[in-house]
């Protein structure tokens, strides 16, 4: 948009150079699908809390950590210079871009920003069996410095050792929690009339949900990728290839 200064969004690098491996994906697809200028800061995971506390950031995610609930550093964050905010929380993101640039595509549209919140929620309920393989799966694709700090936190926060994150037991019994969460979101997907969630046009939902099925195509085995896409007569694949068009990983 002429005039506009980019909006910087801070993301996490990985060895593969490709930023739709990182699983903040689905803030990509926002920005280009409302024609937004942006360009990308990489931050390593042990300089995400100096971050925050560089610019006095309140932190807005709690995780359970040995049974506790305890507030963590996180991304996704954006920084728009056009209005000098920093805003937290992958949601409030998606709404700050809405009112902000009213003139622009919605990703929560026609008021269904509650309906919206209720999906993002029940999604990550629906996935949540499936962190573990998943951390273990994401952690081969990150920097050195990265990978030794997330291990070591990851295995402090859940009490395991990291080497139990994903035997064959605890990944089949994983990968069966993934299989389920897809039948249930494809229940949902089901009940509309066009192929994303709210019908012929994409919004934050299905960039959501794409953004992990992304995030799985790079991340995981190939053959796990391969046996995903094909789950649910395909749509989880269609659903990526749908919204590729959104996905800017020139900035």
């Amino acid at each position: 948009m002429p005039g506009l200064k980019p909006i910087i969004f801070y993301d996490i690098p990985c060895v593969v150079q490709d930023p739709r491996s990182s699983p903040l994906t689905y803030h990509r697809y926002c920005l280009t699908f409302k024609g937004l200028p942006f360009q990308t800061v990489w931050l390593e995971y042990p300089e995400i809390k100096p971050f925050y506390e560089q610019y006095s950031l309140a932190t807005t995610t709690l995780r359970s950590i040995k049974g506790i609930p305890t507030p963590v550093h996180t991304l996704p964050v954006i920084m728009d210079p056009n209005t000098n905010r920093l805003i937290t929380d992958s949601f409030a993101i998606a709404q700050y871009l809405d009112e902000q640039y009213p003139d622009t595509p919605k990703v929560l549209p026609n008021s269904t920003a509650a309906l919206v919140h209720v999906f993002h929620t029940a999604f990550h309920d629906a996935v949540r069996g499936t962190i573990m393989l998943g951390s273990f799966r994401g952690a081969q694709k990150l920097n050195p410095e990265s990978k030794e700090y997330y291990i070591r936190t990851r295995a402090e926060r859940f009490g395991i050792p990291w080497e139990q994150f994903a035997t064959p037991e605890k990944r089949e019994e994983q990968w069966n929690v993934l299989h389920a969460a897809c039948n249930t979101v494809d229940g949902w997907y089901a009940t509309s009339s066009g192929q994303f969630i709210l019908g012929d046009t994409p919004c934050f939902a299905d960039f959501m949900v794409a953004g992990l099925c992304k995030w799985i195509q790079y991340c995981f085995e190939d053959q796990e990728w391969e046996e995903m896409k094909s789950w649910n007569g395909g749509r989880w694949g269609r659903l990526v290839e749908a919204t590729d068009r959104y996905l800017d990983c020139s900035k």
